[in-house]
């Protein structure tokens, strides 16, 4: 697969979301993936699916896409020689299992070193590999009430309880990734490997910097979506210049907020900042989405109709960009996809396959990069090594 990271091999022992999420980067980028699994598999193939689903559902698909599956049992003799000779031929082994998973595998960092001097040891833990909590199980909801993502959600909705959207796999996905890149980087400088430690709630609160801000300054940060006749609107106001102002209180008929004290410039408006939005909010009310945001747009004014997510994968400018791209998989059916995001101008990525199935490339991987023949194959397997 063509990208900036083709002839980079990765070995995944990675589950559920948030080392597959930073994996599945790789393999956008063109990273050869190897993802490692045996008996039943990632328990995340049917997550989320009905008891009686035939085939594996929307989430595996997706973040499992371009990589390779090969079975393999890493506590049999056998099954730990290929391990150990796949980690010779890989630049980079990802996991996140729980504490002490893989010291007591026999393939820690130190382990890992031994085998392959010049490895990338990356690894993703709800709390990180130390502290008091780092022995604990985590999952995103968990990760996210743990960083205080949960609370600054319901101090907006002002609805305590209820569930929220989170990036707790996500962003440590991303954030593992990232140091993945770095490693790789700092690997051909001087030909040193290292290891890579990400806790799930620290990158939580990497992607919290307003709400540090509100909790540093006192200050809140962020604006606010406003009701219209049929959903609601988000544009920005903070900062916004007198001529804005003037323009668009004049385009939705309300001339009288241009000489309103409170709002007469920028100084006034940021003094009587929530006499404003009030103001805006009475302004808006009677209009569509679509002609508000006709209105702001013609004034060079940041601002999108609040879309719902089917609106989104309709949305004129995501079907321009070809955001999205249809994928045949043999059980699903046609998938629709988010394309790689990260894009290179001389290096196209796409999405060349959903998720494969359990060993779905043994016969390539093992064949090709370790020699098997199909005699060898059916020994393997008989003797529950792969």
């Amino acid at each position: 697969m063509p990208g900036p990271l083709s002839g980079v091999r990765v070995l995944d022992l990675t589950h559920v979301l948030n080392g597959p999420f930073a994996t599945m980067l790789m393999a956008h980028m063109g990273a050869e993936v190897l993802k490692v699994e045996y008996g039943e598999g990632d328990r995340y193939r049917h997550s989320w699916m009905p008891p009686d689903a035939g085939r594996d559902g929307y989430e595996f698909l997706a973040i499992n896409a371009n990589k390779k599956c090969i079975s393999l049992n890493m506590k049999h003799p056998e099954g730990r020689k290929i391990l150990e000779t796949l980690l010779a031929k890989s630049d980079v082994i990802v996991e996140n299992f729980s504490v002490g998973v893989m010291d007591r595998l026999g393939l820690s960092y130190e382990d890992c070193k031994k085998i392959n001097p010049r490895i990338i040891y990356a690894l993703a833990r709800g709390f990180g590999d130390s502290g008091p909590y780092a022995h604990m199980r985590a999952f995103a909801p968990t990760v996210m009430a743990s960083a205080g993502w949960v609370d600054a959600a319901w101090k907006f909705s002002g609805k305590p309880g209820t569930k929220v959207l989170g990036i707790g796999d996500e962003a440590a996905g991303v954030s593992l990734a990232l140091g993945i890149v770095s490693a790789l980087y700092h690997r051909e400088k001087t030909g040193e490997g290292t290891k890579i430690e990400i806790s799930m709630q620290e990158a939580m609160l990497g992607f919290m910097v307003s709400t540090f801000h509100t909790l540093f300054e006192g200050q809140p940060v962020g604006g606010r979506y406003f009701e219209c006749a049929d959903g609601h609107v988000s544009f920005h106001l903070p900062d916004i210049t007198d001529e804005l102002w003037r323009n668009l209180s004049t385009s939705l008929g309300h001339e009288d907020a241009v000489t309103d004290p409170r709002f007469v410039n920028q100084a006034a408006r940021r003094r009587h900042f929530a006499d404003m939005q009030a103001k805006v909010a009475e302004m808006v009310r009677g209009h569509t989405r679509q002609r508000l945001w006709d209105i702001l747009k013609q004034h060079g004014i940041a601002s999108s109709p609040v879309l719902s997510i089917g609106e989104v994968v309709e949305n004129e400018h995501i079907k321009a960009r070809g955001a999205f791209v249809e994928v045949e998989h043999k059980d699903a059916g046609t998938l629709k996809m988010l394309r790689p995001w990260i894009r290179f101008s001389d290096m196209p990525t796409t999405i060349h396959h959903a998720g494969p199935a359990i060993g779905e490339h043994n016969a390539e991987v093992y064949k090709e990069l370790l020699g098997y023949d199909e005699a060898k194959l059916r020994e393997l397997a008989a003797a529950g090594a792969i």
